[in-house]
This record gives structure tokens, C-alpha cells and sequence, in this order.
């Protein structure tokens, strides 16, 4: 009874032995992965620009603030901040009535001159008849000239008041000097305008500047005829071709930086006050370059699948800058040798994959 009941024991036993081989060459050797959606790129040694990168913002050069010529209360001041403003649109109107008054008494002034000298003139006609025959002295007449010319010169004072008045009259209405937007309003209607004092600030968007701060051992390798490379952060790094206006002669004692200003292209895109960097051209380098669609990420860091054959094979990189589509490679791969492109780090490491014909 024993020997019958441990036969079919013995007989799953040895069919188990026979499948174990299958099993164990199935572990040891790796499916082939799809190779759908992935492509193969050699490692390649080429030539890149060495670059000098500073941040700065977009700044306006046309940024005025528009203040007052005359002192008033403010009759009108409609615009607002944000508000786009075309050159020649009223932005503030002053309260006239002191410059009319102003006027008035000018306008008063010319006219007494105008008396005085007339006056003088007809006493010097007849004291002139008078000193023919002595019956004045001619000293009476000498006199009677002299207050000619002083009332002649009173007439003169009293138009130039009068003009400077009707000036005044003009600087009551400001209007915007160029096409831009009103970035600042300090004053509100019925608020006093003091004559200096900037009371709103309108920003022309005719000419952008990259304005930045570059180290003073830098200044000799700046080339001012060359273009510069300017990438806004807040547009995704977007670039803009400029060139140098300028550098100031001046530095930071502290800081021993010196400002350097870049002019960028007319872009709607481009407003005051946006962050970026500018990069300044000083030469060229040789350095590994691989397919930014190619590095995985795992744990953190930068890595590749070098493609062994029909294995790929995961490294861990040392990467450098990005420049364009491809990223510099500073440490783990060696021109020449071929990655992956389209890789995830869903890819096991020592996986077989099947490129097809034209992915290499």
C-alpha cells in the first residue's frame, strides 16, 4: 500500500525536475522590450560656443515721468495705470485760473508801458520846439530823452511778462509725449500739482533694453560688435538675438560689476521688468553632445541607455549645459558610442531590445 500511494508522488517529482531547466534558462534570459517610439543616436564630439551668462531685466528706454511746469490744482487726470496712451493724448489738465489772472495783469502792465512811452515821446516833441528858440534849458530836453528809453525798456519788460503769462497757459494741459502705457499715478483729481514734482510715469515700449551687470574681468572679452543671446525665463526661456548699446564706465566699488545694456528686438512679447540672462559669446570648446530626448532620470540624476548590441545598457552621466535639443555629456560615455532615444525608466537595465531597420 505504501509503494502504490508514494508512486504518483514520485512521478510529480520527476516531472517537476524536468521543467525546472525551462524555467531557469526563461530567467536568464530576458524578453526582447518593444522598440516602438525609440531610436538610436551616436555620441558625438562637436564644437560649442563658450559662453559668459548674466542675469538682468527688460527695462524701457523710454521711462518718463511727467511733472508739472506750473503749480495748480489738478482740473483733470483721467488716466490710469496700465492705461496705453498715444503720443500727444491729454493726460492732465491743471486749473488755469491763476495763469488767466497772471495773464490779466500782464496784459495791464503792456498796456500802462504802452501810455508811459507814448507820453515821453510827446514831451521830447515838444521840448525839442522849446530848446530851438531857449525857452528850456537844453538839459530839460536831454532829460525828457532819457525817460524815452527808460520807458521804452518798461514796454519791453511788460511784453515779455506778458508772453512769459500766455506760456504758462500752454504747460496747463500735459499731454504724453510718446506712444506707451502709464506704469505710475502718484496724484488723483483735485490733488495740488507742484511745479518739479512727477506725478505719473509713462513707459515707451518703442525701444527695449536687456539691462545687466557683467564682472570687471570680463569687460575685455566682450565683443560690443557681436549679437547677444538673451532668454526671458518668464517666456520659457525664449530667445532674443541683441546687441550691445553700451557698457557705462563706471563700476561697483563693491560689487566691481559694471552695467552693460543690450537692445532687443521689437516683440510684443517683451515687457518691462521681465527676468532673463543674456549670454556672451568669448570663444568656442570641444564637447560631448547627446540627444536631450534621450537622458532618464532616475532617483534624481541623469542617466542614458548605451545601446550593447541589441542590450541596453544603463549608465549614470555627468551632465553639463543644455544647448539647443542636446545636453552636454561632462563624464560617463565616450564619443562614438550609441544611446537611446525615446527611453524610459520604465526600460529594464540588460534588456534585449529589437531595433527595426532605419530607428540606427
Amino acid at each position: 500500500m505504501r509503494d502504490m500511494a508514494a508512486r504518483p508522488h514520485a512521478a510529480c517529482l520527476a516531472a517537476l525536475l524536468l521543467l525546472l531547466p525551462s524555467v531557469v534558462a526563461a530567467r536568464a534570459e530576458p524578453a526582447a522590450e518593444p522598440s516602438a517610439g525609440l531610436s538610436a543616436a551616436p555620441v558625438v564630439e562637436t564644437e560649442v560656443p563658450v559662453t559668459y551668462s548674466v542675469p538682468g531685466s527688460v527695462v524701457s528706454d523710454g521711462r518718463i515721468n511727467v511733472s508739472s511746469r506750473v503749480v495748480g490744482f489738478i482740473q483733470q487726470l483721467d488716466v490710469r495705470e496700465g492705461q496705453k496712451v498715444s503720443r500727444g493724448d491729454l493726460l492732465v489738465r491743471i486749473d488755469p485760473s491763476d495763469i488767466d489772472e497772471a495773464i490779466r495783469q500782464a496784459e495791464a502792465g503792456v498796456r500802462a508801458s504802452r501810455e508811459d512811452i507814448n507820453d515821453a515821446r510827446a514831451d521830447v516833441e515838444k521840448y525839442s520846439k522849446l530848446a530851438v528858440t531857449g525857452a528850456i534849458a537844453a538839459e530839460t530836453l536831454r532829460k525828457a530823452k532819457v525817460r524815452v528809453d527808460v520807458a521804452q525798456a518798461g514796454f519791453d519788460k511788460a511784453q515779455s511778462a506778458l508772453a512769459a503769462a500766455r506760456a504758462q497757459k500752454g504747460y496747463a494741459a500735459i499731454t504724453s509725449p510718446v506712444d506707451g502705457l502709464v506704469v505710475a499715478v502718484t496724484r488723483r483729481t483735485g490733488e495740488m500739482a507742484t511745479a518739479g514734482t512727477p506725478f505719473l510715469t509713462v513707459e515707451s515700449r518703442e525701444v527695449l533694453l536687456f539691462k545687466a551687470f557683467v564682472a570687471e574681468s570680463k569687460l575685455s572679452e566682450i565683443n560690443p560688435k557681436a549679437m547677444v543671446q538673451v532668454r526671458i525665463d518668464t517666456l520659457k526661456g525664449k530667445a532674443f538675438q541683441g546687441r550691445v548699446r553700451g557698457i557705462v564706465p563706471s563700476g561697483d566699488d563693491i560689487t566691481r560689476r559694471y552695467e552693460i545694456n543690450v537692445i532687443l528686438p521689437a516683440d510684443p512679447a517683451l515687457i518691462p521688468g521681465m527676468f532673463g540672462r543674456a549670454d556672451f559669446v568669448f570663444g568656442a570648446r570641444t564637447a560631448l553632445l547627446v540627444p536631450r530626448a534621450a537622458i532618464v532620470r532616475r532617483g534624481g540624476l541623469d542617466g542614458v541607455f548605451v545601446l550593447d548590441g541589441n542590450s541596453a545598457r544603463f549608465r549614470w552621466l555627468r551632465t553639463g549645459k543644455e544647448i539647443d535639443e542636446a545636453v552636454e555629456v561632462n563624464a560617463g560615455l565616450a564619443a562614438g558610442e550609441t544611446v537611446l532615444v525615446g527611453a524610459t525608466d520604465t526600460l529594464r537595465d540588460g534588456a534585449t531590445v529589437n531595433m527595426v531597420a532605419g530607428t540606427k
